[in-house]
């Protein structure tokens, strides 16, 4: 543990336990908020990839932009 983190330990430790429970709640959010975002990550790259091969080997069917602009746009009219 750095220098830093350890004064910073040290501190947190001599607040009351209110106090202490709030910092402990937020520092175990942003530790989840890391590895949600690590997960997500991985399944989107995974998405790509099954998305890619689907187009590569003609098993899906692609639609120019300009016709997906259309749509969209009909849709929300």
């Amino acid at each position: 543990m750095s220098t830093t983190a350890l004064k910073i330990c040290v501190e947190a430790l001599s607040l009351p336990r209110q106090n202490r429970l709030e910092i402990a709640e937020r520092l175990l959010a942003s530790v989840e908020d890391a590895k949600a975002s690590t997960r997500a990550e991985r399944l989107w790259k995974a998405e790509i990839r099954r998305r890619r091969k689907e187009i590569r080997e003609g098993k899906a069917k692609l639609i120019p932009a300009d016709e997906v602009m259309r749509n969209a746009l009909r849709a929300i009219e």
